[in-house]
């Protein structure tokens, strides 16, 4: 579905990912999501949950629009 480039343009020629990307139309990713099937141009990332304890959060809370007086709760230990 790639259009050839016209002798008229400047510029180096789009990546193949970024022509890619920029020619697909709404239905045509519709039906990629639809089939499960990958989406160009887009890096697949490898997540996974893991079995170990959750970490304390290490950031002291912002205080609420109410509390913006009252100093701010110390850290926990």
């Amino acid at each position: 579905m790639e259009r050839p480039s016209s002798p008229s343009r400047s510029g180096p020629a789009p990546a193949p990912a970024q022509s890619a990307r920029s020619s697909l139309t709404f239905s045509q990713l519709l039906q990629l999501v639809q089939q499960g099937r990958e989406l160009p141009g887009l890096e697949r990332r490898l997540i996974a949950a893991t079995q170990e304890e959750p970490t304390a959060s290490r950031l002291p809370r912002k205080p609420k629009p109410w509390e913006a007086g009252a100093e701010p709760p110390a850290p926990p230990p």
